[in-house]
């Protein structure tokens, strides 16, 4: 009974003694990867932005109905890119996954439209004019370093925030009304 004893405590010892060598291991063998950037997509949300396309000014108190009626190109741009022009597009990619749609610096088209919309009295304000406006999404992009210390252990220091206006690609657009 006693050598069976034995033989259990030796294996015991044997096979923590192979656990605490492979963890040894393990730990030593995390060499940290190299620094890199990256950048974060966070406080989203989807706004409408003004395009070029809208009727002249016309006095709110006079009534009647705002019509468009033309064949243009409409536009749109991002905001938001000055002096970040060059990681525009990488931002512009990891807004577009965050979103589940694409993003882009521009939107565009060519086409005839023609639209009537009540003109309507705002309280403060004199004028009111028919605008389309295009669907965007807003967001804060954080551009970021990180790196890991000789324990692995994760850091990151923030490099950058800026808030984009980003219009989508597709042609998602709505006549509205604007005043001044």
């Amino acid at each position: 009974m006693l050598r069976i004893a034995s033989a259990l405590v030796s294996t015991a010892v044997v096979a923590t003694g192979i656990v605490a060598v492979t963890a040894g291991t393990a730990s030593a063998a995390c060499p940290p990867p190299s620094p890199g950037k990256s950048y974060r997509i966070t406080n989203k949300s989807t706004v409408s932005k003004s395009t070029n396309l809208h009727s002249d000014w016309v006095y709110d108190n006079l009534g009647g109905n705002l019509t468009y009626n033309h064949s243009k190109t409409a536009t749109t741009s991002a905001s938001g890119t000055w002096g970040v022009e060059a990681e525009a597009g990488v931002i512009f990619a990891k807004a577009s996954k965050s979103f589940s749609v694409t993003v882009g610096k521009s939107w565009s088209k060519s086409s005839s439209w023609s639209y009537s919309i009540p003109a309507r009295n705002k309280a403060g304000k004199t004028k009111v004019r028919m605008t389309m406006f295009h669907e965007s999404k807003k967001f804060l992009a954080t551009k970021y370093t990180y790196s890991f210390d000789a324990r692995c252990r994760y850091h990151e220091k923030k490099v950058w925030a800026k808030w984009f206006t980003a219009p989508v690609k597709k042609d998602s657009n709505v006549w509205g009304l604007e005043w001044k």
